[in-house]
């Protein structure tokens, strides 16, 4: 897991690698950077949507630097997925980083005690997000899409088009291993197709009629399974499914 360290003091940043050292399971791989232009530029200017998991950010940078406070703001809009946390000796900012989307704010004279309960509470919040949304690559790019956007996948020819409320994305990931990803709010329903269950108004034999208007086939050896499905769905969510 990607993690940047935002610290213009060389001692902090000395104290933050020592803490990281003695976690039992240390799997960052950090990358430092000295000022907050610094990381901005290598943020913007990265073919990965989403570089760095985990930011720890200190604030009070410098006068030449971004402050962390407006850094993070910025990484927000572009970078929503990235967790970040607050280090700073300064706690009258402790109010002003609530302007902001973030794990923790952490005194830099707690950092041992609360350093490794930051980076917890990231790594749930990051789990949480995962299962939020699909990953898939397209033209050489990373893409995440937010599952309950996605109303069916189809597999046409060696490509996959994944359609969404308002927009369809290629990929030639095969249907199978993106129908995995999905489950258990997905179903196969053909062996081109696959469907979101919260998506589907009705369905018979003659196909599957999904909201928005948009109509897939079901085939027979996979009509039972989007019946069972349908049924469990029902039963955990008390959704009714007219069939």
């Amino acid at each position: 897991m990607n993690l940047a360290i935002c610290e213009d003091n060389p001692q902090h940043y000395e104290i933050i690698c020592s803490i990281l050292m003695d976690l039992p399971e240390n799997t960052f791989q950090t990358c430092h950077f000295s000022t907050g232009n610094e990381l901005w530029e290598t943020i913007s200017n990265s073919a990965s949507s989403c570089p760095y998991s985990i930011i720890l950010m200190d604030i009070d940078l410098g006068e030449n630097s971004m402050n962390g406070i407006a850094l993070a703001d910025q990484i927000n809009k572009l970078c929503p997925d990235s967790q970040i946390i607050f280090i700073s000796q300064y706690l009258q900012y402790a109010t002003a980083v609530y302007e902001t989307e973030h794990v923790y704010f952490i005194h830099k004279l707690q950092m041992a005690k609360y350093l490794p309960l930051a980076l917890q509470a990231a790594c749930r919040k990051l789990a949480d997000r995962q299962e939020q949304y699909l990953y898939f690559s397209m033209n050489s790019r990373n893409y995440q899409v937010q599952k309950s956007e996605i109303l069916y996948l189809e597999r046409n020819l060696r490509q996959t088009i994944i359609h969404t409320r308002d927009h369809a994305y290629t990929t030639k990931e095969r249907l199978h291993d993106l129908a995995e990803q999905l489950k258990p709010d997905f179903c196969r329903c053909h062996n081109s197709f696959c469907v979101n269950l919260h998506a589907v108004c009705t369905y018979s034999h003659q196909g599957i009629q999904l909201s928005g208007g948009y109509t897939v086939p079901v085939s027979r050896s996979y009509y039972q399974s989007v019946k069972d499905s349908l049924a469990f769905m029902k039963l955990v969510h008390h959704k009714e499914v007219e069939s």
